[in-house]
C-alpha cells in the first residue's frame, strides 16, 4: 500500500517536471542595455502567463554560448531555441533586417515605430523563410560616436579606427577616411583592449552597458540611426509548442515589446546623467560640419544600399513613413 502510494507521489512529481518547458533565449549584451531587460521582463511574463507551464532561460553577455553571426544560425538551426539579436546581426543573413538601421533614417522613436509597424509583416515573412518566427523587437536609444578624443570637425571623423555594427555604418564611415571594422558586441573588450579601435559607434545605452567610458570618456551624439533587436524563436521549436503555450509567448512579447517603446526616451537622459557621473564629456550638439559629412555620406550609402538589395515598392515606402 504505501509502496503503491510512493510510486503515486513519484509520478505526480515527474509529470510536474515534465509539464513545465523551458526554453534558452540568448543575447550578447548585459542585463543593464534595454534589450536584455526587456528580455528578462519577457521571461517573467511568461512564467506568469504560462501558469509556470513555460519557462524561458536567459542567457546574456558571457552566459551566451555564441558570438556574432554564430547566434542567428544557432536560432535558425535549432542549436538554441530563442535569441534576441541586433540588426546588423540578423542582417548578415536577410538584409531586410538592416532597414531600420540606415543612417538618418528616423528622425525620432515615433518614426522609428512608424517603419516598423509598415514593415513588420514583411519582416516576419523573411524570418520564417530563415526558419524562425519575429515574436518581438526592442528599440535601442539612438546611436552616437564614443571616443578617446572630442570629435570637433570632420578631420576627427577621418582619424578615428571606428568599430560600427553593420555593412552599411561601415562603408559609411570609411566615406569619411576612417578606418572601420565591423564587429559583434561580444568582440569589442579584446579590440578596445589591444588599441585596436578608438571610437566605438553604439548607444549610451549599449556603451554604458559596457563601461565604455573606462577607455573612451568623449560621446558625440550625432544619432545616427534607431536600430532595433530582433527576438525570434526557431520556427520548429514554435510548432512543437502546445497552443496555450504559444499564446503566452505571444501575449508577453506585445506586453514587453510595448513596454520597451514607451520607456526607450527615457532611457536616453538616464544614460547620459550616469555617463557623466562617470566623468565622461557628452557632445549633444555636434558641429555642423561632422553632421553635414555624415548626412551626405549617410544619403550617398543608403542609396547604394537601395540599389543593391532593390527592396519591392511596398516596403521601400516604409523609410518615408
Amino acid at each position: 500500500m504505501f509502496r503503491l502510494q510512493a510510486v503515486a507521489l513519484l509520478c505526480l512529481a515527474c509529470a510536474s517536471v515534465q509539464a513545465q518547458t523551458t526554453l534558452d533565449l540568448i543575447n550578447e549584451y548585459p542585463a543593464t542595455s534595454i534589450t536584455a531587460a526587456t528580455d528578462l521582463q519577457f521571461a517573467d511574463a511568461v512564467k506568469t502567463l504560462s501558469q509556470g507551464k513555460l519557462a524561458i532561460r536567459p542567457l546574456q553577455e558571457k552566459d551566451n554560448p555564441f558570438k556574432g553571426v554564430e547566434q542567428i544560425d544557432a536560432v535558425t538551426s535549432g542549436k538554441t531555441q530563442m535569441g534576441t539579436l541586433f540588426g546588423g546581426i540578423v542582417g548578415n543573413r536577410d538584409s531586410l533586417f538592416l532597414l531600420t538601421s540606415l543612417p538618418f533614417a528616423a528622425r525620432d522613436f515615433k518614426q522609428a515605430r512608424a517603419q516598423y509597424d509598415c514593415m513588420r509583416g514583411a519582416l516576419e515573412a523573411h524570418a520564417q523563410k530563415l526558419g524562425a518566427r519575429l515574436l518581438y523587437v526592442t528599440p535601442w536609444p539612438p546611436s552616437g560616436i564614443w571616443s578617446v578624443k572630442p570629435l570637433q570637425s570632420e578631420a576627427d571623423i577621418k582619424a578615428l579606427k571606428i568599430r560600427t555594427y553593420d555593412a552599411t555604418s561601415k562603408a559609411v564611415f570609411e566615406r569619411l577616411g576612417a578606418q572601420s571594422v565591423e564587429l559583434p558586441y561580444s568582440a569589442l573588450a579584446q579590440k578596445l583592449a589591444a588599441g585596436e579601435v578608438n571610437a566605438v559607434l553604439t548607444s549610451g545605452d549599449g556603451g554604458a552597458g559596457r563601461k565604455l567610458w573606462d577607455q573612451l570618456p568623449n560621446f558625440t551624439a550625432v544619432s545616427y540611426s534607431i536600430p532595433l533587436s530582433y527576438t525570434l524563436i526557431n520556427e520548429k521549436t514554435w510548432a512543437g509548442l502546445a497552443p496555450a503555450q504559444q499564446a503566452a509567448l505571444s501575449q508577453a512579447a506585445q506586453q514587453v515589446s510595448a513596454q520597451a517603446w514607451a520607456g526607450v526616451e527615457q532611457r536616453i537622459s538616464e544614460n547620459y546623467a550616469n555617463m557623466r557621473a562617470n566623468k565622461m564629456t557628452l557632445n549633444t550638439a555636434p558641429a555642423a560640419g561632422i553632421m553635414a559629412a555624415l548626412n551626405q555620406a549617410g544619403a550617398a550609402q543608403t542609396q547604394a544600399w537601395l540599389a543593391q538589395n532593390k527592396l519591392g515598392q511596398q516596403d521601400a515606402a516604409c523609410l518615408l513613413k
